[in-house]
């Protein structure tokens, strides 16, 4: 056995004095995106969840949990029937809309009622529409097992989630072939060709962030940190809800994420509640804006100047019609 260097301790204690910290080590563990939602006289209710497992086949039983200060805890802890659709990798926006504190969760998002009137999510990879068999105490959360009645399966890949963060299936570069190590797995060229152009952007942002995630470990930094520091950094003096809305991750996730730049004292907080970089901060911020570059200049070698320019222009078009939908620009 070869012996390998020991790795460093991010974080370690008692889960009782920081459960915070517990947590993000639990968030080591990757899993899927489920939906899992009930009927209620007042209409439709739904949580997104990574807790969801299979328990039995014989009889077909499975589990998951939810949180006794869930707003939905309620209705699931008096549910007869609920159903569990687990989302696929495009299906980011229903895992955020249903994890929300919306009031209307289920406004635009297609449904259907399954068993019990639970509604299965429209474009799931696969359903499983269950009845309450047994409730248990969880501490915290309360373990609800459902029989299952009915399933579906569809193709297509799993979201998952791990760290605090979405992700898709890919196949591990150690069984990789040469043939297709250059392509990612299940999108061959023409394929891509036929894809929507959105859905290229998505999958350029996700290989794209995946390849760049070796330089933000060499910075010991996270995705939600490096977006944090991104945006500080153009943009002094943002308070945590603007911050929020403006790297696209939960609150949660970017409290985790400002919590660990201010033990690093890469942040501080003035009397107003309002965020900016440090001297250090400016330093990783801008350490990180020099990789950036630097990876770019390597990702796009040999494609002509010409067609870059054209790309950017059509993105920053795209991004200010979305931003800005009533100044759109009508130039040719």
């Amino acid at each position: 056995m070869t012996r390998q260097e020991k790795p460093e301790i991010l974080e370690q204690g008692d889960p009782a004095e920081d459960a915070k910290a517990f947590r993000r080590t639990l968030g080591q563990f990757a899993t899927g995106v489920t939906a899992i939602t009930t009927a209620t006289p007042d209409g439709p209710v739904g949580v997104t969840a990574n807790s969801f497992s299979s328990l039995s086949l014989d009889p077909p039983l499975v589990l998951w949990s939810i949180a006794r200060t869930s707003r939905s805890f309620g209705a699931f802890s008096e549910a007869a029937h609920f159903a569990i659709s687990i989302l696929g990798e495009n299906q980011i926006d229903v895992s955020q809309k249903l994890s929300s504190s919306s009031d209307d969760k289920f406004n635009g998002l297609e449904w259907s009622p399954g068993k019990g009137g639970s509604p299965v999510i429209a474009g799931a990879l696969a359903t499983v529409e269950c009845a309450t068999e047994t409730v248990h105490d969880g501490g915290d959360h309360i373990i609800l097992v459902g029989r299952v009645l009915h399933h579906q399966r569809f193709a297509g890949k799993p979201l998952l989630y791990a760290q605090g963060q979405y992700g898709v299936v890919d196949e591990h570069p150690a069984f990789r072939t040469s043939a297709n190590a250059a392509t990612p797995v299940g999108d061959t060229g023409p394929a891509l060709a036929e894809q929507p152009l959105t859905t290229l952007l998505y999958l350029a942002h996700h290989y794209s962030s995946a390849a760049f995630d070796q330089h933000r470990r060499e910075e010991n930094i996270s995705l939600a940190q490096s977006r944090i520091l991104s945006e500080l950094r153009r943009r002094p003096h943002l308070s945590r809800t603007a911050l929020i809305g403006r790297v696209y991750l939960t609150e949660e996730k970017v409290n985790e994420a400002l919590e660990r730049l201010a033990q690093r004292a890469h942040i501080e907080t003035d009397a107003q509640g309002l965020v900016s970089l440090t001297e250090s901060g400016h330093a990783v911020a801008a350490s990180i804006r020099r990789r950036v570059t630097a990876y770019e200049a390597e990702q796009f070698a040999g494609i002509p100047e010409d067609k870059l320019a054209i790309t950017r222009d059509v993105l920053i078009r795209f991004i200010n019609g979305l931003a800005h939908p009533n100044e759109t620009d009508h130039a040719a």
